[in-house]
């Protein structure tokens, strides 16, 4: 657990790390035990739903599905050793090149997607014609278009500071795409909306909250008692209901 959360933190967006809580442990207690553990604080995702099945019934098992959904490698992390890391950078470098099979005219269209020029990859798409660029250009649009979705989920649940760094990366890769830049500017118009100034102070208090206390202890009074005091400044905010879950969880007994 500590390596796969040095991992996540390391590699960022390049990698998502799920956690699958597999012994029938309620959800409140797991958490709180990762709380304590502190393997809490960063973007790993904690689930009780595989979404792959095990391959045996033994603990700890760990699988690492590639870009296209693939199973690479499924076992005990101890069978790996550094075959497991070299598999995650071999991923982590086809992610950022265009897909097998991509005509090699279309590669630099890839090429400048990859590095976040939208707007670049889509003249390169229009200058090469034909169905293959159109194809390419589609693709292009729906990964776009999921990560404006995402903004939206963000916004929608109150991670504002997430959101507005995401949409600054896009309004700046899509440019003069005037569909994708009017999905991302009604996202930005979310943002600077006046209804949503309590739950952007309440994030940038908890969030930095989470980020100075998630590697030392959590749950010391102080932490919890600042973490009651954001949930009370900002009632009705999705921020305040994380908040109100930290307290909450710093009262559950578990054990190491």
């Amino acid at each position: 657990m500590p390596a796969s959360t040095k991992l996540q933190e390391k590699l960022g967006d390049d990698v998502q790390v799920i956690f699958v809580e597999s012994q029938g442990t309620p959800k409140d207690v797991y958490e709180a035990f990762a709380w304590k553990m502190k393997w809490m604080g960063n973007r790993a995702m904690w689930t009780t739903e595989p979404p792959i099945s095990p391959k045996s019934n033994g603990l700890p098992e760990v699988a690492l599905l590639g870009i296209d959904g693939e199973v690479i490698m499924q076992g005990h992390p101890g069978d790996f050793g550094k075959k497991f890391e070299e598999a995650i950078a071999a991923e982590i470098k086809k992610g950022k090149e265009a897909p097998e099979g991509t005509p090699k005219e279309l590669k630099k269209a890839w090429q400048l997607f990859n590095k976040g020029d939208v707007a670049g990859a889509f003249a390169e798409c229009d200058k090469v014609g034909g169905d293959d660029a159109g194809k390419a250009r589609n693709e292009f649009v729906a990964r776009t278009t999921a990560r404006v979705t995402r903004a939206k989920w963000l916004i929608d649940n109150g991670y504002v500071s997430e959101a507005e760094k995401l949409l600054e990366t896009l309004e700046k890769s899509v440019k003069a795409q005037a569909d994708l830049a009017t999905k991302v500017a009604d996202q930005k118009a979310r943002l600077a909306a006046s209804e949503l100034a309590d739950e952007r102070e309440a994030d940038k208090a908890f969030t930095f909250l989470v980020g100075k206390i998630a590697k030392e202890k959590p749950f010391e009074d102080a932490n919890v008692k600042k973490a009651q005091q954001i949930a009370s400044k900002h009632p009705g905010t999705k921020t305040a209901a994380r908040a109100d879950r930290f307290v909450a969880l710093s009262k559950i007994a578990v054990s190491k």
